[in-house]
């Protein structure tokens, strides 16, 4: 007697080879059989799975999940597009540690009591805390080395290096996370305050990383017109520290810069056959998605969000940050320069929910104010809580870098509420990879596509009994009909997804006809345990 039995459908393991015909039968969580049944064979629930696929779970290799957690422990939209395994705290930002300031400008954005998220200021007690919470999936993450370089900083100019007490005291915060179970640390390069760090200090703190196996993800310095550079940048912080590295969400922002991922992946590609361990993580869109603040060059971030939302405040700062935006920077991350006004959509506005939906440009001419001003006023209004979504990319280096065999996907999101209107990758990256991608432009094999959402990242996250369709492995399983998956969600609209007949979580059904069933299976994964 099983526990439950997945029969007749087309097994695609997670190995990159084809499809094969097979029963998949469950036992206390874990893969039991994997095979032909006797027509006989009996489980409290058998699921007819003729016309489908049948996979390993889905790993969310770049997820923001951890700062979602706390309000969102379900995230109904990551095991509603068949993932089982989140792994959070990207780009630089990681829920814990955190700083005095930060700590409280989350306890606000909650509602929550002064001092009542004080597990924030300790990875170790974060990750505790999210034990004893009911999770929608399986959760790891890193630990952000901008959230602790914010620590070692706290209430000074951070646009510096570090001094040795401060550096030390960023290895010694890292390797306390290690020992927590943290994934690796990532580096967001174009956020403060982790954006003034030189690569001596990203050295160094990839180093405690890799002393535990452990590896670094980074949201890069530039991914535009230094994107080349910047990848070469961070093979050499690889090379240095000997670590094991995962450039985030690859792509080639503004259109001077399309086609430079031609150049990218042969760079990625040699540092491999070097003996480096480089790989990527890509969600399957043309555009990209952040907080509005992004908007204000780096110069003008310095002193934290207090001081910046002072500066927006005074008409002669807000002159020099203009001037500043209006001048190209190569050595800085521009999404205004990439974007403009016009191709800047406003995702969520915390005190103005009626502009959601509207781009700059279009928010300026309703308010009757000049663009700056309006993108100043609305970040302002938000307490710098503005998000905006960003229309610069080409397909055709999407479909290059989806096609290049180190490439995992990510949802570079946390956890929304069902109808909750977001970038589209939020609630249907894999989906949207398996429908428009793998069946109707045929630009990358199933069997492929598989690998690199299931056995690709469970290897390089070091992921036990995970990754793979085979017997004593955990049983998270996703069904799906190669002929309807799909995301039909939109920039503007929320909406489930299409084919995915059933996601099982440690062998709990968690989603019936694409749809999340509310079951919390999920479990939190420390690294190295």
């Amino acid at each position: 007697m099983y526990d439950r039995i997945i029969r007749g459908g087309q097994v695609i393991d997670g190995t990159g080879n084809p499809p094969f015909r097979a029963d998949v039968a469950v036992k206390d969580g874990k893969i039991a059989f994997v095979g032909l049944l006797p027509p006989e064979g009996q489980a409290e629930e058998v699921l007819d799975a003729q016309g489908h696929y049948v996979t390993p779970g889905f790993i969310d290799a770049h997820s923001h999940a951890d700062v979602t957690v706390f309000g969102n422990p379900e995230s109904h939209n990551k095991a509603g597009q068949g993932i089982t395994t989140d792994i959070s705290g990207h780009c630089g930002t990681s829920n814990a540690p955190k700083d005095p300031a930060s700590l409280r400008h989350e306890e606000e954005k909650l509602g929550r009591p002064v001092g009542s998220m004080n597990y924030l200021s300790s990875y170790g007690k974060t990750i505790a805390q999210m034990e004893s919470m009911k999770l929608g999936v399986n959760m790891a993450q890193y630990v952000g080395h901008g959230s602790i370089r914010a620590i070692v900083c706290q209430g000074e100019n951070q646009n510096r290096p570090l001094t040795k007490k401060e550096l030390d005291h960023m290895e010694g915060l890292l390797k306390e996370a290690m020992e927590e179970g943290a994934m690796g640390v990532s580096f967001g390069l174009i956020y403060p305050p982790g954006s003034y760090a030189d690569l001596d200090e990203l050295v160094a703190a990839a180093k405690v990383a890799a002393r535990y196996d452990r590896s670094f993800s980074v949201h890069m310095r530039s991914e535009s017109l230094r994107l080349v550079e910047s990848v070469e940048d961070m093979i050499e912080v690889a090379r240095r520290a000997d670590c094991r590295a995962l450039l985030s969400h690859h792509k080639a922002k503004g259109r001077v810069n399309w086609d430079k991922t031609t150049l990218t992946l042969p760079l990625i590609e040699r540092a491999n056959r070097e003996g480096l361990e480089v790989e990527l993580d890509q969600y399957p869109y043309t555009a990209s998605a952040t907080y509005l603040g992004v908007y204000i060059p780096q110069k003008f971030q310095a002193q934290g969000r207090a001081h910046t939302l002072e500066l927006l405040r005074d008409k002669k700062a807000r002159q020099e940050i203009r001037k500043a935006m209006e001048q190209v920077n190569p050595l800085e991350e521009s999404n205004f320069q990439n974007a403009g006004f016009a191709g800047t959509l406003i995702s969520r506005s915390p005190n103005h929910p009626e502009v959601e939906g509207l781009t700059v440009a279009e928010l300026a001419e309703k308010w009757g104010k000049d663009p700056f001003d309006a993108a100043f006023d609305l970040l302002l209004e938000d307490n710098f809580d503005t998000d905006g979504i960003y229309f610069m990319m080409s397909e055709k280096d999407v479909i290059r870098v989806l096609q290049y065999r180190r490439t995992m996907v990510g949802t570079d999101g946390g956890g929304v509420m069902p109808g909750q209107i977001t970038h589209p990758r939020i609630v249907g990256s894999f989906p949207q990879i398996l429908g428009r991608y793998v069946r109707d432009l045929g630009v990358l094999e199933v069997e492929e596509a598989i690998r690199r959402m299931t056995s690709l990242p469970a290897q390089f996250f070091r992921l036990k009994n995970k990754g793979l369709l085979r017997e004593g492995f955990d049983a998270d399983l996703v069904v799906f009909d190669p002929l309807t998956i799909g995301c039909p969600s939109d920039y503007h609209t929320t909406v489930p997804n299409q084919g995915i007949k059933a996601v099982y979580l440690a062998g709990k059904k968690v989603v019936e006809d694409n749809i999340y069933n509310g079951t919390c299976a999920g479990q939190v994964i420390r690294a190295g345990r």
